[in-house]
């Protein structure tokens, strides 16, 4: 079992769960048919992220032209640590 969920809602993706090195695959596999129209992400409910799951973050960003909503604290941390403010558009 997938420890992210995904659920699109118009123009907005959804993540629910631990967005890491388990729980990317689904996300990878399918990345095509689910950012389809998407022009955001929200995060809200994104209880845990790695490294992983953080340059995944920007790869869509970049990718896709997709911009993160409800960006936790420790989210806005990790980005600024690395340095991505300029990268993932908010």
């Amino acid at each position: 079992m997938s420890r992210i969920q995904a659920e699109k809602q118009q123009n907005t993706l959804n993540l629910i769960g631990e967005l890491d090195a388990h729980s990317l695959n689904d996300l990878w596999s399918t990345q095509k048919t689910l950012l389809n129209g998407v022009t955001d992400i929200n995060v809200t409910q994104v209880t845990r992220v790695d490294s992983s799951g953080l340059a995944t973050l920007v790869y869509f960003c970049n990718q896709y032209n997709i911009k993160l909503t409800g960006i936790s604290p420790q989210l806005q941390t990790l980005i600024e640590l690395y340095d991505l403010q300029t990268v993932i558009h908010q």
